[in-house]
């Protein structure tokens, strides 16, 4: 017997197919009820109506709005995102461009993010009502409530401008006064990540530490863990042993959760940095009325997240044993 029947693994694949489509549908109406159009940053002073209204027709948007909307859910479907007016270059290029430095950048806080929040979380939990548990819970709290794009200004002021130990833009040199090699490529691109990522970072650890620490308080009353005492085994192997590894698989729902928080974070991050990733292609596209990047944009980040909760949400069901989704009776 399977953890995951193929029944239920099937209806997971539904409900994340139709959220899709139910986003493309709520994306294409928020942009077109957008004031301005990218047709007025192609028009020059002496254009003809009729100049214009080819120009129009030439995007499609003369066409009833129905017959706008079928084709841009065909079109996305299979991947064609059209062209940029203001770039003048195929949409799918300059995704394809930015979005390995999205998914470097969301990976790398995501990794760090639930390898310390857990780990923290555990330590709290265990210490639950000491000076050091509360000190640390109240900073968490307080990290949490700040603003991205504040933590970002902060650590560019104490990291970059104050102590000058990492860039504070860009991902790699502009104009190095270096050699490139394997090692000078691997280390500037890390000295260029590690301000972004400790920006999103310190807000990231807190949503599971938080998790981790409520479900320590409730292990620790638990009696495997008086039994474990009981026996005589150490403090340090009942915390990690015994009650982290049983409050862990809350921290995997947590994770489905806060997947959408870390991609918002890392993507207001990429503008405070000038980090060139999909959020900063996402803010000029934006500002300069680029529907078509705009859109396809917007579509490509939510794909991510629905694709990444799947996953979580699947491997969740198949590690927690529990849990009888989509199991054979």
């Amino acid at each position: 017997m399977t953890r995951i029947s193929a029944k239920y693994l099937s209806r997971r694949l539904i409900v994340s197919y139709a959220t899709i489509l139910v986003i493309m549908t709520l994306l294409f109406a928020l942009i077109r009820s957008m004031p301005g159009s990218f047709i007025n940053l192609m028009m020059s002073p002496g254009m003809t109506q009729e100049q214009i209204a080819a120009l129009e027709a030439r995007w499609g948007l003369n066409d009833p709005l129905w017959q706008q909307y079928i084709r841009f859910m065909f079109n996305y479907q299979v991947g064609n995102f059209g062209w940029s007016p203001t770039q003048n270059v195929p949409v799918w290029d300059l995704i394809v461009r930015r979005m390995p430095r999205t998914l470097i950048l969301f990976g790398s806080t995501f990794v760090m993010g639930y390898m310390i929040g857990p780990l923290v979380g555990m330590y709290l939990g265990w210490l639950r009502g000491s000076t050091r548990d509360q000190a640390i819970f109240t900073g968490g709290l307080f990290m949490y409530s700040m603003p991205a794009f504040w933590i970002g200004w902060l650590v560019i002021w104490v990291f970059n401008y104050q102590l000058g130990w990492f860039p504070s833009s860009y991902l790699v040199t502009k104009f190095p006064e270096f050699e490139w090699t394997t090692w000078t490529i691997i280390t500037d691109v890390l000295s260029h990540l590690a301000l972004p990522v400790i920006s999103v970072t310190a807000i990231a650890w807190v949503g599971s530490m938080l998790v981790m620490r409520t479900t320590m308080n409730d292990v620790t009353d638990s009696d495997y863990v008086f039994l474990a005492e009981a026996k005589g085994v150490p403090e340090r192997a009942i915390m990690i042993k015994h009650a982290a590894r049983n409050a862990l698989i809350p921290v995997a729902t947590q994770a489905i959760v806060g997947i959408a928080f870390i991609l918002d974070g890392a993507v207001l991050i990429e503008n405070v940095f000038n980090y060139p990733g999909m959020g900063l292609l996402l803010v000029d596209a934006v500002l300069n009325n680029d529907y078509p990047v705009t859109q396809a944009v917007f579509f490509v980040l939510a794909v991510m997240i629905v694709i990444m909760r799947l996953v979580t949400d699947v491997a969740y069901t198949y590690l927690d044993p529990r849990i009888k989704f989509g199991e054979e009776n």
